[in-house]
């Protein structure tokens, strides 16, 4: 049975809901009406929608009373993917968003909710693991020791998650995100987004050193399926669970795949002077053997997918 049709009936909650992954979360949870959707969000929402409760607040001032104020009085589900989340690495130590959202903002909307919902689902990141040499398969099993405030805010996150499920008798899981690529990224200075917008400016791309270092990408919508399943799932604590797919490319071949999709005549820029950076290879196993196997959708068609995007959003 598809996950979706499992929360059928529930009050689902998630946070985040506007973000990147949020909104596609969003989308496929409002595909069955019998799903009561609670979006908080830090804005208000422009439209309402018939099953669809909207709330405004930021994470760091939840209390019991927001939701009282919604009418709301009880949640089954949580989804946890509000927080903050660096734009680039630049923002990665930023002490006071990293402390209020992401600790302070765990932290109270545990201590609001209405009653322990059936299961909590938080979305943690791959930042939380230490770096580990070049081209080495990283796994679950690998050594945690986060290199930034954000990687290290997401683990007690992840720890604050577990305490709180045990001592409350719910389920949690917990999905450690890896490189998510897809439409709704252009916020954020990655390689797949900045070089799409390069090549529809008809601007060269850039790469440093030789282009060889590999990256491991997974389209948005796979990273949703496993957010669903996790959701569903009868493990009473789930994970951690790295959300990646599995197969590694390098920034080259996806940058020339970009030109393809494109139609840039130029060539690409390379800075030799520059390192070529981290490799990242991952292993998707325990993904597979927790959340169950599916057709992944293809690195090409993702990018196409994300170039149309761009395209369309640019007109």
């Amino acid at each position: 049975m598809p996950a979706l049709n499992l929360l059928d009936g529930k009050t689902v909650l998630v946070t985040g809901a506007t973000g990147f992954i949020g909104t596609h979360l969003v989308r496929r949870l409002s595909q069955n009406p019998g799903i009561h959707l609670v979006l908080l969000t830090r804005k208000p929402l422009t439209q309402s929608q018939y099953g669809i409760t909207s709330v405004a607040a930021a994470l760091d001032q939840l209390t019991p009373e927001t939701w009282q104020a919604a009418g709301i009085e009880k949640i089954d589900v949580v989804f946890h993917l509000g927080a903050f989340i660096p734009k680039s690495s630049d923002a990665i130590n930023l002490v006071e968003q990293v402390y209020r959202d992401n600790l302070l903002g765990t932290r109270s909307l545990l201590e609001s909710l209405p009653t322990p919902p059936q299961q909590i689902v938080f979305a943690s990141t791959i930042d939380v693991y230490a770096p580990l040499p070049n081209g080495v398969a990283l796994s679950e099993s690998s050594p945690v020791e986060p290199g930034s405030l954000y990687g290290a805010s997401k683990l007690f996150c992840e720890l604050l998650i577990r305490s709180y499920a045990r001592q409350r008798g719910c389920n949690c899981a917990i999905l450690r995100y890896g490189h998510i690529f897809g439409p709704g990224e252009g916020a954020y200075k990655k390689l797949i987004p900045q070089t799409i917008q390069r090549l529809l400016r008809d601007e060269a791309p850039i790469l440093y050193g030789d282009g060889s270092a590999e990256r491991d990408f997974l389209y948005v919508e796979d990273a949703v399926e496993a957010t669903l399943r996790a959701a569903t799932s009868e493990i009473q604590e789930l994970g951690a669970v790295n959300i990646v797919r599995g197969g590694s490319s390098s920034i080259r071949s996806i940058t020339e795949t970009l030109i393809q999709l494109t139609g840039f005549s130029g060539s690409i820029q390379y800075l030799a002077d520059k390192p070529n950076g981290q490799s990242w290879r991952f292993d998707s196993i325990k993904m597979q053997e927790l959340l169950g196997k599916w057709k992944l959708i293809s690195l090409e068609e993702g990018l196409k997918e994300e170039v149309n995007y761009f395209r369309s959003y640019s007109q």
